[in-house]
């Protein structure tokens, strides 16, 4: 079992993006400070509530015990680019998705991923999310497993100044290193590494994170670091238990983009993209998921087609272009070889008709 949450890129009018050898730089603007009105304090800063709930992810060799659970059908939810205190809005629309998702969803969801970006990395970012998390498992009474990846803004505490908190990107990194914040994401996810895999009803999980950022070199910018271990362990893992006809999910807060791709802009965001590229498409009907970008659901490149597929899961709290009155993110609906998935409007409540796909991955 595991314990604790996440989340990935900036909001545009908090921030602006200057572009440095293919990857953003972010440069910011103003502070913002949130008030949380509705959201229960605690004292308990180090407290964190179970992130995986109390449903059991199985390990690899019990993917195929039809005695543990339905090997046919999962049923999951991805959000991400919370940036839970850029903004005075954007706990709120935390708070609403996740009650959306929990108590709205029928069938009820197997699995909720926070696909990077929860905040800036700072201890009360990670406070204000296990918070609100705490309020939603006690308001629903929902103990769906949800499994965080680091964003590139899990690295940002380097832009905060260490006492007062306040952005001070003049004496970056402000005592930061890569491995202290990667150790902070770690704590509050409750593992042992940026990268993990689940098997959920069979199917098989994969998360991936960065290991370095711009403090290790200023060439990374905002893109994902994978090391050379990570890569191969992601070889391996990506072929374990093939059943023909079966997905592969797979989340990363950056996306990927081949030459082969679909994409109408093919961002440079991931510093080993050829090298995971060709591990993605090594195998048969894997499925990307990726933030990053805020773009709007059922806009160009929020669906892409390359040998893998990938979907881009907008912003609960900033969609690109930008709207104040917007939050979304997608669920998945899988059953035997059909993938569905579906845009979400949280603070609606509703289904987006332009962002609904279906997938077959009968071969």
């Amino acid at each position: 079992m595991i314990s604790g949450f996440f989340l990935g890129l900036s909001v545009q009018s908090i921030f602006s993006l200057e572009e440095n050898h293919g990857n953003s730089i972010l440069t910011k603007e103003s502070d913002v400070v949130t008030s949380i009105h509705e959201i229960p304090q605690s004292s308990e800063t180090k407290e964190t509530i179970p992130l995986m709930g109390t449903l059991p992810l199985s390990s690899a060799s019990e993917a195929n015990d039809g005695s543990k659970s339905s090997q046919n059908n999962v049923r999951f939810a991805v959000i991400s680019d919370i940036h839970i205190l850029q903004s005075e809005t954007a706990p709120m629309k935390f708070q609403t998705a996740l009650e959306d998702l929990l108590m709205n969803q029928q069938p009820p969801l197997d699995l909720v991923v926070l696909n990077g970006d929860l905040g800036d990395g700072t201890p009360k970012d990670y406070q204000t999310v296990n918070e609100i998390l705490r309020s939603v498992r006690t308001s629903t009474g929902k103990t769906t497993p949800i499994v965080p990846t680091i964003g590139n803004h899990e690295f940002y505490k380097a832009f905060h100044d260490p006492d007062s908190n306040a952005w001070n990107a003049d004496t970056f990194p402000n005592q930061e290193t890569d491995p202290q914040v990667i150790q902070r994401f770690l704590d509050f996810a409750g593992r042992d590494k940026v990268y993990t895999d689940h098997y959920i009803n069979g199917y098989h999980f994969i998360f991936l994170g960065s290991e370095k950022s711009r403090m290790s070199d200023p060439n990374i910018g905002d893109a994902a670091y994978l090391s050379e271990t990570q890569l191969t362990w992601l070889k391996s893992k990506i072929s374990e238990n093939r059943t023909p006809g079966k997905p592969v999910f797979v989340f990363l807060h950056q996306p990927v983009f081949s030459s082969q791709s679909e994409a109408k802009r093919k961002y440079n965001l991931v510093v080993q993209q050829e090298e995971l590229v060709k591990i993605l498409q090594s195998v048969p009907n894997v499925v990307l998921f990726a933030g990053h970008l805020h773009i709007r659901l059922g806009s160009a490149d929020s669906f892409v087609k390359d040998r893998f597929t990938m979907f881009n899961s907008a912003s609960v709290s900033r969609v690109w272009p930008a709207s104040s009155e917007t939050s979304q993110g997608l669920v998945v609906d899988v059953k035997e070889n059909d993938v569905s998935v579906q845009g979400r409007d949280f603070l609606q409540h509703g289904w987006l008709s332009e962002a609904n796909y279906q997938l077959n991955v009968s071969k």
